[in-house]
């Protein structure tokens, strides 16, 4: 079902997923410019720390950056965050902080970025999770999540 929406968004701005590791000089400008948009909140400890300064920091401390390019440009970001092995887990990353760029908003950018996102979790076979404590996010649905919990979760076919 993934499969056949991304066929729907390919005509209007194809993404492609790529993790963060090490950013070139370009993408250290293009991750300033994608979270200088994104919430104050999200940059609590050190409001001084942002964008791709903020971005490594999370890889750094354990996290996985997934990127959306179009024309080798970042235009979306989101945070995974591993859950503990121990206990065997309902999901293996939660999926947070998805950011667009202002620029590339209501072009369907940040569900692509979660078609891309099922697709590498069914090649992975990786279970993914989104909280959606404000009951905002039911059109996960049609992308393959179902609801668990306060959020949504997607297991790998």
């Amino acid at each position: 079902m993934a499969a056949d929406l991304w066929l729907l968004w390919d005509k209007t701005l194809p993404i492609h997923l790529q993790w963060l590791e090490k950013p070139s000089e370009q993408d250290n400008l293009d991750l300033d410019k994608l979270y200088a948009d994104a919430p104050s909140d999200w940059f609590p400890q050190d409001p001084l720390i942002k964008g791709s300064a903020w971005a490594l920091q999370q890889v750094n401390q354990g996290a996985n950056i997934a990127l959306g390019r179009f024309n080798d440009r970042i235009v979306s970001a989101a945070r995974l965050v591993a859950q503990s092995d121990s206990a065997a887990p309902a999901y293996t990353y939660q999926i947070e902080q998805v950011c667009v760029r202002n620029v590339t908003r209501k072009r369907g950018v940040a569900k692509q970025l979660l078609v891309r996102l099922c697709q590498w979790a069914n090649e992975t076979q990786v279970a993914l999770y989104i909280k959606d404590e404000k009951g905002q996010l039911s059109g996960l649905y049609e992308l393959g999540f179902v609801q668990y919990l306060q959020g949504w979760r997607f297991l790998p076919r």
